[in-house]
């Protein structure tokens, strides 16, 4: 379902041209959910589209030893 929401979103945007606003409001009439809470924020469109590499961002950056 996740991936089907990415996928859907990414078309949105492509080829409709869409706000990220308009993005969550057509998943949500769609019927297709978040991975986490009830409903779609644009914030959370925003994110999801911005990472090029579908995985999550990590929380801490990778620490280099010397």
């Amino acid at each position: 379902m996740e991936q089907a929401g990415r996928a859907r979103a990414r078309q949105l945007r492509d080829e409709d041209e869409l706000s990220f606003r308009e993005i969550a409001a057509v998943l949500e009439a769609e019927g297709i959910r978040p991975k986490r809470g009830d409903r779609w924020h644009p914030e959370i469109v925003r994110r999801m589209l911005a990472n090029p590499t579908d995985k999550p961002p990590t929380l801490y950056p990778r620490q280099r030893t010397s």
